[in-house]
């Protein structure tokens, strides 16, 4: 479950090593695990683990720009994309397991000042994500939500919602990975039941962003070091406005370091001749020449993008930081406090595991952690004998087309 829960205790020198690195607390049972691989974890265990950090969406979704260029509006939808990935800097780490039924829920507060999205504003300030929250601001904070629960065990699905009243932006979406081992490496993918994040501008008459999941390739088994490569080709689609980009991923090296590892195209298409799956199977070379191209961008997605805005062929100024990573950092999620969260709440069913992990008690935490898989079990045996089915509490059931719809009556504990 993105911004949601997996794990398996593993040895650590110590507790405060183990509080240094994961930055977890005894009541943040929503925290991370470093991956590793070992005589007592077989490769398929360990990888099963860490599928939901790759795929998933414990990032948060940046204020978007309420400009009135329409291309502008892309390049900032372009740019949160692209700072959704900051979590996948550095090592891997892996989550608890969601039970169905579990929920979480946070926010953000964060500056009220839009990043700035014109060429010239792009210069000084960063297309950025609400992950960088902005210093010394005097306007009031702006309230940033994140609803998710686990809808379904059998595959494992996550709904989510994060949504900006104030500003009017929501992003919806279903968490499902699949995975595939390839020699050295897995290969992470949304599974079936996911369609990428949903981004809508309620202030734009519901504009409509349809994104795409990136392919992360996990490296580094034989060294221990796993990290993340990112694979062929995602998309951003707005029929609105028949803007669409695609965002390809080039192979990196298996050593030194790529010059860059990503680049693409913002064009305008006709809905007439074109469709959203069709261009959602486009790679950079298959654009056809009747797509007028309004930008290019190029770079590290782990340091730096820069983006061209075009007409046709013809370049429109200089080129500009779409984002740069290095000025990115993840805010602290605001929660409320474990005595005031249900039962069902990922901080309350994990906290006694995280607790003893914390205090290196690896054999009790993984008895802790047994207790709970039992119980699920015994839920799950006794819906079968009545043949009931499982119901969501927060969203709807049917979730069929990929975007999850929040139950007017849900109770949300933020």
């Amino acid at each position: 479950m993105s911004s949601t829960a997996e794990a398996t205790p593993r040895n650590s020198s110590s507790a405060e090593n183990e509080m240094q690195n994961l930055k977890i607390r005894p009541d943040d049972a929503n925290s991370t695990e470093d991956v590793q691989v070992d005589s007592e974890q077989s490769k398929f265990s360990a990888i099963l683990g860490i599928l939901r950090k790759v795929v998933g969406v414990a990032d948060v979704i940046n204020l978007i720009p309420e400009s009135d260029d329409e291309v502008e509006r892309m390049l900032a939808t372009l740019a949160w994309w692209f700072s959704k990935l900051l979590k996948h800097k550095g090592k891997i780490h892996k989550p608890f397991n969601s039970i169905l039924g579990e929920q979480f829920f946070c926010r953000w507060d964060v500056g009220a000042g839009s990043p700035g999205t014109s060429s010239t504003e792009r210069e000084s300030t960063v297309a950025s994500s609400i992950t960088d929250v902005s210093a010394g601001s005097d306007s009031l904070p702006v309230h940033v939500e994140y609803i998710t629960e686990q809808v379904s065990h059998h595959p494992p699905v996550s709904a989510f919602l994060y949504r900006c009243p104030q500003k009017g932006v929501e992003a919806a979406g279903l968490d499902h990975i699949c995975a595939k081992f390839t020699g050295l490496s897995a290969t992470v993918a949304t599974g079936s039941e996911s369609k990428g994040i949903f981004v809508t501008l309620k202030s734009r008459d519901n504009e409509t962003y349809h994104t795409t999941h990136p392919v992360g390739n996990i490296v580094g088994w034989l060294r221990g070091n796993l990290k993340v490569q990112f694979a062929e080709c995602s998309y951003i689609v707005c029929q609105k406005s028949r803007l669409a980009a695609v965002i390809e991923f080039k192979e990196e090296r298996w050593f030194g370091k790529s010059k860059e590892n990503v680049v693409g195209k913002v064009f305008k298409y006709d809905p007439q001749v074109f469709d959203k799956d069709t261009i959602m199977t486009w790679r950079l070379k298959d654009i056809p020449k009747s797509c007028s191209v309004v930008a290019t961008f190029e770079g590290c997605w782990d340091k730096k993008v820069t983006v061209q805005r075009m007409n046709g062929n013809k370049k429109l100024g200089e080129a500009q930081t779409l984002l740069d990573m290095s000025d990115l950092d993840i805010a602290a999620k605001i929660v409320k406090p474990l005595e005031e969260q249900s039962d069902l709440e990922s901080r309350r069913i994990w906290e006694p595991v995280a607790t003893m992990m914390l205090q290196g008690k690896y054999g009790d935490a993984t008895k802790l952690k047994r207790g709970i898989e039992e119980r699920q079990r015994v839920l799950a045996s006794e819906r079968k004998e009545k043949s009931t089915a499982f119901v969501p509490a927060l969203f709807k059931a049917d979730y069929s087309g990929g975007k999850p719809e929040l139950l007017d009556a849900a109770v949300i504990n933020i």
